[in-house]
């Protein structure tokens, strides 16, 4: 692995310091505290809380001995048994509304036999902590709870409330999770911002190249195909075997071409990249509305799968449900077909276009869950996006900070449809390959990314709210 650059030039570039119960200046080690957050980011990894089940509760009570060993009143808050949620919160001045920051403590199943090492033993090889939900989304949890031992152990003074949810049930919907707390416990969400997963700190060469910082997001929406026929028994078929309907109904709806699109958030990415792109990117990214070049360079920068992600909807079948017996052909065959739409897409038309698509009457394409609407983005103008463009130019001087239309979704989108300013920021620098193993095998996260995004993390924190 690749002497840590970016470690030591942090550790002399961002010297932090937050003041004491007497105002004077605390140094803080952020070492010793990257240090004691991958610690707690290892316990949490052993805490298997895949979903389903979810049995969050077990990492949320890890979570609250921990801030109760610091003096905090953590609370926690179970949808059902098992199923809780954790909010503990950091009193400031209360001259400002509070800063919300969040993770989720969920995890995705695993192939465990797609796994070069044990999914939930969390261990380091190779410069890295490789273990289940070290991306997503424990390593931001580790992060958030290490910056709330922090300001509660140098007592920092501030001007808004620091809020500190770990979520359940993100990985599922959040019905258990987000959507529970919004409903019964609607008064615990009195911030202003909210910063979460979603967005990231790209690098390559162990240098941080660019800051995306989520403010939208596509718009998650599963819908359920279903094809019919005749049952009976397989020596005898009749050509109307349902599983060869849906098989070739998916065929059709996966030759749509989703045509790209610009939106204001994903103009202002690829503008604000131009100097962080290799030159056959930069070159395109001035060009995607021009008549003539606008094709080519569409093409061009799709070649990349997150940005061609980014530029238009995508589908995507993630579950196949049919038969019962080897030797009976079933009289219904259906599959779970994941799209992330972009914004402003009306979504009556667009199940219209996959019923077409399927050119089949005896499929039928229908919404998973009802819809929801989708809001506007958060602005680029608040004290909290403004925190991560000081922070990150601090930490590595002429980088560029851009605007993020994530292709996942998160609780963020929740949050926003009630007014608060939402941010997501996977604080920790990242490799575009690693990035790609969330939700996949192999997921980990590098040790010195860790310590250098807690720091970011911590500092973003406190240029919020002081």
């Amino acid at each position: 692995m690749r002497p840590p650059r970016l470690l030591a030039a942090v550790l002399l570039v961002l010297a932090s310091s937050a003041p004491g119960p007497s105002g004077a200046p605390q140094e803080i080690d952020f070492t010793k505290a990257g240090a004691e957050g991958l610690e707690h980011l290892k316990a949490l990894v052993r805490l298997d809380t895949s979903n389903p089940p979810g049995n969050e509760s077990r990492a949320a009570a890890y979570l609250a001995e921990t801030l109760r060993a610091a003096g905090l009143e953590p609370r926690i808050l179970e949808s059902e048994p098992g199923r809780g949620s954790l909010l503990v919160r950091y009193r400031g001045a209360g001259t400002k509304r509070p800063l919300l920051i969040m993770s989720h403590i969920d995890v995705v199943p695993v192939e465990r036999e797609g796994w070069s090492v044990p999914p939930f033993d969390a261990i380091v090889k190779d410069g890295f902590l490789w273990g289940r939900g070290t991306l997503d989304d424990k390593g931001m949890a580790a992060a958030e709870l290490e910056t709330m031992l922090l300001l509660a152990r140098n007592r920092v003074r501030l001007s808004r409330d620091v809020v500190f949810l770990a979520e359940a049930d993100e990985e599922a919907g959040g019905a258990k999770g987000m959507d529970w707390l919004l409903e019964h416990h609607a008064d615990l969400f009195d911030a202003e911002l909210a910063l979460n997963e979603g967005g990231r700190v790209i690098r390559s060469d162990g240098k941080p190249r660019y800051v995306a910082v989520q403010t939208t997001e596509k718009i998650y929406q599963d819908f359920t195909v279903v094809a019919r026929g005749t049952a009976g028994h397989s020596s005898i078929p009749v050509g109307d075997n349902p599983i060869d309907r849906l098989v070739r109904a998916l065929d059709r709806i996966g030759t749509l071409a989703f045509p790209p699109r610009l939106n204001p958030v994903t103009r202002a990415f690829f503008t604000g990249l131009v100097s962080a792109l290799p030159p056959e990117l930069s070159g395109c990214v001035g060009r995607l509305e021009d008549p003539q070049a606008g094709p080519r360079c569409f093409e061009t920068l799709s070649a990349a799968p997150n940005f061609n992600a980014m530029l238009r909807t995508t589908c995507t079948p993630t579950i196949l449900k049919a038969g019962y017996k080897e030797n009976v052909i079933p009289s219904e065959a259906r599959a779970n077909l994941n799209c992330r739409i972009l914004p402003g897409t009306d979504l009556d038309t667009f199940l219209a276009g996959l019923r077409e698509g399927a050119a089949d009457p005896k499929v039928e394409v229908i919404f998973a869950r009802d819809p929801r609407p989708s809001p506007g983005p958060s602005s680029t103008d608040s004290p909290l996006y403004r925190a991560i463009e000081t922070v990150a130019r601090r930490v590595a001087p002429g980088i560029a900070v851009v605007p993020y239309m994530s292709p996942g979704g998160t609780d963020s989108q929740v949050l926003r449809q009630r007014g608060i300013a939402a941010y997501g920021l996977l604080p920790f620098p990242i490799e575009e390959e690693d990035l790609r193993t969330m939700h996949a095998n192999d997921e980990k996260i590098a040790v010195d990314a860790f310590t250098w995004g807690t720091r970011m993390l911590y500092q973003v924190v406190l240029e919020t709210a002081r």
